[in-house]
């Protein structure tokens, strides 16, 4: 046996550092000895020795020590063997501790919160639904995501995603992506693009920068129509087409049409009235189980909560399924009213503003209008048709009967 499993040995079986004292002391050695009684790093010093030994021969070397007249005092005690007692009168709290080191290893091993990095162009709801849509969501297992496969088909559902990563730090999940400022890459063919009327109408205006006019201002158009496409003729010498050269249409055309507004304002419609004394509580949610301070609130009374909310993190990494925060609850009460015909007349030709503020700031010309407010049974209504000019023309693929080989 080494020395280093020798030291183990008796720390594990536990021994005592003593002192003895006495005209006898090499006699009560020479005895142990034969006694098969070990005795360790022994010293001298000028009026006594001091020594180890195993704690279970200790009482064995009474009989000896008494025969030779020798005393003994105990220095220190070591080894496992003594801290039994300790660890018996605090059972429960090593309990706790190994109950908390097993909770802490169950829960890392879950998804408790997921956070967006780089996402510009796509917003955190859209990410939240593809992850949904992918089975990825709170409290699932972390060996259960395949993160490689999941960044192909992340990349796949956004084209302007062009690097994305997604990875655990604790028990947070990180989707991180690079979004790029142009969907098509330099080395790509160009594509043509055509402009299509938006709505049905009459063109009234056409400034044509890239691609071929197809129609003139006074032309009705139908939505969907060709204004302006995207693949230029190449004429040889004979005015014979020879190849088409493919553009993106670009072009300013303004449009006459017509255009509806429609809003209606009930006659009697309900306030929430609140009450001045609110309640504040606290809550905690432990894995969906919610824990909440007694408000003693009346039953009969409705209110309305408002949440604030915290999620328990060790290190700022570690996230746990653990919230806690204060909860206000407001109590209020449900009272009906009713519209006067002037506060109905007011409701609806406010929004009807707001409506055409908002054509004109989209640079949408009121040419003529039609108005019409109704009082019927429930309320008051407005139908507006309204004739007016606005930019139209959106882009789509150029169509394939437009290209010809050269």
């Amino acid at each position: 046996m080494t020395a280093l499993q020798n030291k183990w040995m008796r720390y594990l079986d536990g021994y005592i550092d003593i002192r003895l004292y006495g005209d006898y002391v090499e006699r009560l050695f020479n005895m142990c000895r034969s006694h098969g009684i070990e005795l360790w790093d022994i010293k001298r010093d000028e009026t006594s020795f001091c020594c180890s030994m195993a704690a279970e021969d200790f009482s064995r070397m009474h009989p000896l020590m008494r025969k030779t007249g020798t005393k003994v005092k105990v220095l220190h005690k070591n080894g496992l063997l003594f801290y039994i007692p300790f660890l018996k009168k605090r059972i429960l709290f090593f309990i706790g501790i190994f109950a908390c080191l097993f909770m802490l290893n169950w829960v890392t091993q879950y998804i408790w919160a997921i956070e967006y990095v780089g996402n510009m162009q796509i917003s955190d709801d859209e990410l939240t639904d593809f992850l949904r849509e992918e089975g990825i969501h709170y409290g699932m297992t972390k060996a259960s995501l395949n993160c490689e496969e999941k960044e192909k088909q992340l990349r796949a559902a956004f084209p302007v995603v062009t690097w994305t990563s997604i990875y655990f730090e604790g028990t947070k999940l990180y989707v991180e992506v690079k979004e790029n400022e142009k969907v098509t890459s330099g080395h790509q063919q160009p594509q043509g693009m055509d402009i299509v009327a938006s709505e049905d109408g009459v063109i009234s205006s056409i400034i044509t920068r890239n691609g071929i006019p197809q129609v003139k201002a006074g032309d009705t158009v139908e939505k969907g129509q060709i204004l302006v496409s995207g693949a230029v003729p190449v004429y040889d010498d004979g005015q014979n087409i020879v190849k088409y050269q493919i553009y993106e249409a670009d072009a300013d055309i303004t449009i006459l049409t017509k255009t509806h507004f429609h809003d209606q304002v009930k006659e009697i419609y309900p306030v929430m009235i609140y009450d001045r004394n609110s309640r504040k509580g606290y809550f905690l949610d432990i894995l969906g189980w919610y824990i909440e301070s007694p408000m003693f609130m009346d039953s009969q009374r409705s209110y309305e909560s408002v949440y604030d909310k915290r999620q328990v993190s060790i290190l700022g990494e570690i996230y746990l399924p653990v919230f806690y925060g204060v909860v206000d609850k407001k109590p209020y009460h449900i009272q009906y009213c009713n519209y006067e015909q002037e506060q109905m007349q007011n409701t609806l030709t406010g929004a009807f503003e707001k409506f055409i503020l908002c054509l004109q700031e989209k640079g949408v010309q009121i040419i003529e209008k039609d108005v019409k407010m109704i009082k019927n049974r429930n309320g008051m209504e407005i139908n507006a048709d309204l004739l007016v000019i606005k930019p139209t023309g959106e882009k789509t693929v150029l169509q394939q009967e437009n290209r010809q080989e050269e």
